[in-house]
């Protein structure tokens, strides 16, 4: 039974967070639990490489669905960094990211930006932030209804994207400016009820907190631009005005600082060929199936 390239990188990371938890132990509130969560992550992943393995006789449907599963894998993984980030790394550095803004641009971005507060505005970008659950999405259905070869390539180097942003997380944990620059941010964003409702279920849901460098929201929204302009132009002109204003929110909603978005811009830019280039080598190689 031959692995694809998505699910041998999927359980390969589970091993690595299972390492780490295990090296992590005595420093964990609920160790035992996160291993649960790995343990019942790898058993789901392994039943769709059994599945897999059946091909053509499994109805198209389900075949669709075991190509989209990493839509729940990706937030489940996430969703159990938090401990280990703190575990691993302790205190948040946002000196550092906040020290990098003002070398590069004099003031602290998010602050100067208090001068264009506006309540619809404001709404507005709140709004954009949220397309950041959608916009990957969209260019999965679109490849999936064009080239499903295409499809899966998009998806393993998409995955490889979000797990080099998580290892981010890891090396250089922040709050981001709306927690480590709040005293300095007199004019408040959530004036209004879009606002608020968008900035109060985020918070809730998003309990991985040190989630700031590089920017995940614009390492997506620029993997999605990539991947969308070679193999699906008519998409990536629908999406980039979207996607342009998804990354200019994360700025003006405070998530991020500014250096935030320029490491993520970068670092997208060298994981998309790279992880291209994986899925194409072990591929094209024969060591693991399409």
């Amino acid at each position: 039974m031959r692995l694809r390239p998505l699910e041998a990188l999927n359980l390969a990371t589970l091993a690595i967070l299972t390492g780490l938890t295990v090296a992590l132990w005595k420093k964990l509130p609920d160790p035992a639990g996160i291993l649960v969560r790995y343990g019942l992550m790898a058993a789901g992943v392994l039943l769709v490489v059994a599945l897999l393995a059946r091909g053509e006789r499994l109805p198209s449907w389900i075949r669709v669905l075991l190509d989209f599963y990493p839509t729940a894998f990706v937030p489940l993984l996430y969703e159990t960094l938090g401990d280990l980030i703190v575990a691993a790394r302790g205190t948040p550095r946002d000196d550092l990211l906040i020290a990098a803004d003002r070398a590069l641009f004099g003031v602290d971005v998010t602050v100067w930006l208090q001068a264009t507060v506006r309540p619809g505005l404001a709404a507005f970008f709140y709004v954009a932030y949220t397309s950041y659950y959608f916009l990957a999405l969209g260019l999965g259905v679109a490849l999936c209804l064009r080239d499903k070869l295409a499809l899966r390539r998009y998806i393993f180097t998409l995955t490889f994207v979000y797990l080099i942003s998580y290892a981010g997380y890891f090396a250089l944990p922040a709050l981001g400016p709306r927690y480590a620059l709040a005293d300095r941010h007199s004019v408040p964003l959530d004036t209004t009820a879009i606002a608020r409702t968008i900035s109060t279920t985020l918070d809730e849901l998003e309990h991985t907190k040190f989630d700031v460098f590089p920017s995940g929201h614009t390492m997506i929204a620029v993997t999605v631009l990539m991947v969308s302009f070679r193999r699906a132009r008519r998409f990536f002109w629908w999406v980039l005005p979207v996607a342009l204003c998804l990354i200019a929110s994360t700025v003006y909603c405070r998530y991020h600082y500014a250096i935030d978005v320029i490491a993520g811009t970068v670092l997208a830019l060298a994981a998309v060929p790279l992880g291209d280039a994986i899925y194409d080598a072990v591929t094209e190689r024969g060591v693991l199936s399409r």
